[in-house]
């Protein structure tokens, strides 16, 4: 009985795990300026074209996000998303708010096979976008 609950564990274990995987989000750009998200796969190469979704939420004073800009139902992505300019085939689902300085956000994505990625940034008092190693910077 023991050999069949490790075995249906187990079973379980790779299951989940080949239903779900990440990929790579790159965010570039600058307040003021485009603020654009590339999507890859194992290399930073070839660009991911099946995103599905795009959120870019703030964190909040009270450890939370809110949503900031969100899509939805893309296909075949042809180039980097833009924050704010919904692309061909993508419905806008939150309407985009202004980003400002000194605050944290993080976009995330999600692919037509199950995979998601993010990004977490910010921005400096000068506009430029940065990358900062915990929440609480």
């Amino acid at each position: 009985m023991r050999i069949i609950a490790v075995m249906l564990l187990l079973s379980a274990g790779i299951a989940a795990e080949a239903m779900s995987y990440s990929f790579v989000c790159k965010a570039s750009g600058r307040l003021g300026g485009p603020i654009r998200f590339e999507f890859y796969g194992d290399s930073t190469t070839r660009r991911k074209t099946d995103i599905k979704s795009f959120t870019v939420s703030m964190r909040t004073a009270d450890d939370r996000w809110k949503a900031m800009w969100s899509i939805l139902s893309g296909r075949g992505l042809t180039k980097p998303i833009e924050y704010g300019v919904t692309p061909p085939g993508f419905t806008t689902m939150i309407k985009p708010q202004k980003l400002i300085a000194g605050r944290v956000y993080r976009g995330s994505a999600t692919d037509e096979h199950g995979g998601s990625s993010g990004v977490t940034f910010g921005f400096d008092k000068n506009g430029r976008m940065t990358f900062p190693d915990s929440f609480d910077q």
